[in-house]
């Protein structure tokens, strides 16, 4: 390959790993690569843009192409929430780069990638949840509160459901009765009965979001409480959802893409989460097109406006 063939850089950077990928001026994908996961909250501006403006530097590196080829660069990056930390990213990667740069939320770059540059809707769930919805030019955010009082329909907050279900379960068992599915796959995967849920649960390591799974194969399985829990998943996630469509105003068809561990593969949840958006008649399920990295790209190279989320 020319090392002097023009070229633009995506950067979707979370704390699990960060992705980096180059496009070619026709926005064809030159490479893709991982690294491991930086996040801004945790390091600041400089470690952060020293370590993000290394890993473009490998990879460009490694197809051989130089950095004074690079068009542009955008990185997503999750924890700088705040104007003030993107722009500090902005001017310390731009120095030392050498390239333009935009520094934008992981939400933008995910929103870009999925629809190609187009109005739409990410619905994310899993550890938490939120929603971010594109069109005419703003992209309105509903959710994503965190744990302790929101995050409906997400891994976390279906774990905990289940874990408060199966300890009404636990004294209910003293009138009479055996135990539903739920607490006996409870049992079998993770060894959690009335005699030590207490200490697994406040030892302080046990992670709750795990335990959604557990939840949504109980339900395939017919357990009449795990049924309850994905219905009331579906019942939160369908509010950020219809919160979204009576804040926007929007009037015209509308896609969405899913995303997280909980809804972006085929099961119990999903389904019926499909069906209840179904009804809605303004809002279509869609794959998401590309990567949120691909979607830094188009941003790279302003083909979509990061704007103000409200």
């Amino acid at each position: 390959m020319k090392p002097n063939r023009k070229f633009y850089a995506g950067i979707d950077s979370g704390g699990t790993k960060c992705e980096v990928l180059l496009a070619s001026e026709e926005f064809g994908i030159i490479s893709t690569r991982s690294y491991k996961g930086i996040h801004y909250s945790l390091t600041g501006a400089k470690e952060y843009s020293n370590a993000i403006a290394g890993f473009i530097s490998d990879s460009a590196k490694k197809i051989g192409l130089e950095m004074s080829s690079c068009m542009g660069i955008c990185v997503g990056a999750a924890g700088a929430r705040e104007d003030k930390d993107r722009q500090e990213i902005q001017k310390i990667l731009s120095k030392l780069t050498g390239a333009s740069v935009t520094a934008t939320t992981d939400a933008m770059t995910a929103l870009a990638g999925s629809f190609d540059g187009n109005d739409g809707i990410i619905l994310i769930s899993g550890t938490g949840s939120v929603l971010y919805g594109h069109s005419e030019n703003r992209v309105i955010r509903v959710g994503g509160w965190g744990r302790i009082f929101g995050d409906e329909g997400s891994g976390y907050w279906i774990g905990k459901r289940a874990l408060n279900i199966v300890a009404r379960e636990f004294d209910e068992k003293k009138l009479a009765g055996k135990l539903s599915r739920l607490s006996v796959n409870l049992r079998n995967e993770f060894g959690i009965d009335s005699s030590n849920i207490n200490s697994m649960i406040f030892g302080g390591k046990f992670a709750i979001q795990s335990i959604a799974p557990i939840v949504l194969i109980s339900a395939q399985e017919g357990c009449t409480l795990s049924r309850r829990i994905v219905d009331e998943a579906v019942e939160g996630l369908m509010w950020h959802i219809n919160t979204y469509m009576k804040i926007s105003g929007r009037k015209t068809l509308i896609e969405i893409a899913f995303t997280g561990s909980i809804i972006q593969n085929e099961n119990i949840l999903s389904r019926k989460l499909k069906r209840s958006i179904y009804k809605i008649g303004k809002v279509k399920v869609v794959k998401r097109r590309h990567s949120p990295s691909f979607g830094a790209v188009l941003i790279a190279a302003g083909k979509f406006k990061p704007a103000e989320i409200i």
